[in-house]
């Protein structure tokens, strides 16, 4: 979900709920604070890893999130900090056992809206490093987005009266509720339009427009339905190991591949993944592709192509690097 909607629904229900500046304050901050796993990216660059340190990543689950919310919300606190915000907005966050318990509720309410959209989030890690995920709305949904961004223009710009922020909340809350049901029901739609009990469909930025997903050991299926006219327009089939050329100590270079951070981190986002596998001599290149984010890409925002772009590893003599 957009970072607008994230600061906008926990404001709007600390001032629904008259709670003091320093609470509201605290709830906001903690419903931002998992976004701030941005400035982790650059680790992975620098020392690749599988510690889900990427967006949406570690900062993303309730146990690491509490963290990360304290920590937002004490830096949020000191002077420095609160002298820059202080010059455009309200701002006075205070650091103490009881807004920490209001940034962690902010934190929560991110959670939930990260949860309903698309790829979703680690919910349990480091318990447990599964992606969680509704897949209901796109990674950002345009509507929402726009709603929240005219909602926090007229909070800045007009004097904040109870009546306001009631009928703000609602009316946030009627979209978000309505869209949810109306890409469900689409979403449910696409799901029994082919008759596939292990089929999966995914959501995009339009309404109406799903990808759906079957696999197993040996294919990948990917189809694109369209709700309102109730049609399948798109659809390809891909092996999940396709090796172009034979070779002997496939198993052993698959599993040396399968040994890196950069190889677990990219199974891990991926809709799916399919391999494309080439040898020369003794030396294989195996290429990780994921079909579906390929798919995506074709229509979607740029940042997509980026998430979905191939990795390519060399495996020599039982050592795996990626190229």
């Amino acid at each position: 979900m957009d970072l607008l909607s994230h600061a906008l629904l926990p404001y709007l229900l600390g001032k629904f709920f008259k709670r003091r500046k320093e609470e509201i304050a605290a709830l906001t901050i903690g419903g931002i604070a998992p976004d701030f796993d941005i400035s982790l990216l650059w680790i992975n660059f620098i020392y690749p890893n599988f510690f889900l340190l990427t967006h949406r990543g570690i900062t993303h689950s309730i146990f690491f999130g509490f963290f990360t919310g304290v920590l937002i919300l004490y830096l949020a606190t000191q002077s420095r900090v609160k002298n820059i915000v202080k010059r455009y907005i309200d701002f006075e966050p205070v650091f103490s056992r009881r807004t920490v318990l209001f940034a962690f509720a902010g934190v929560i309410i991110h959670l939930i809206l990260d949860y309903s959209t698309t790829r979703g989030i680690p919910l349990l890690y480091p318990f447990e490093v599964s992606r969680f995920s509704a897949e209901v709305f796109f990674y950002t949904d345009t509507y929402l987005m726009i709603l929240a961004l005219v909602m926090v223009i007229w909070l800045y710009r007009k004097p904040l009266q109870k009546n306001t922020v009631t009928k703000f909340l609602v009316i946030y809350l009627i979209v978000f509720a309505g869209l949810g049901t109306a890409r469900l029901t689409e979403k449910l739609s696409a799901e029994q339009f082919f008759h596939d009990t292990g089929i999966q469909a995914y959501p995009t930025m339009s309404i109406f427009d799903w990808y759906a997903l079957a696999k197993d050991n040996n294919e990948i299926k990917i189809y694109e339905y369209n709700g309102f006219n109730g049609t399948s327009v798109y659809n390809e089939t891909v092996p999940a190991l396709d090796v172009l050329s034979q070779g002997e100590g496939l198993d052993s270079a698959l599993g040396a591949a399968g040994e890196l951070p950069q190889i677990k981190m990219f199974e891990w986002r991926a809709y799916a993944v399919a391999i494309n596998a080439t040898s020369s001599g003794s030396v294989w290149f195996l290429e990780y592709y994921d079909p579906l984010g390929k798919a995506m890409a074709r229509s979607a925002p740029a940042f997509l192509m980026r998430i979905n772009k191939p990795i390519r590893v060399k495996v020599e003599a039982g050592k795996a690097v990626v190229v």
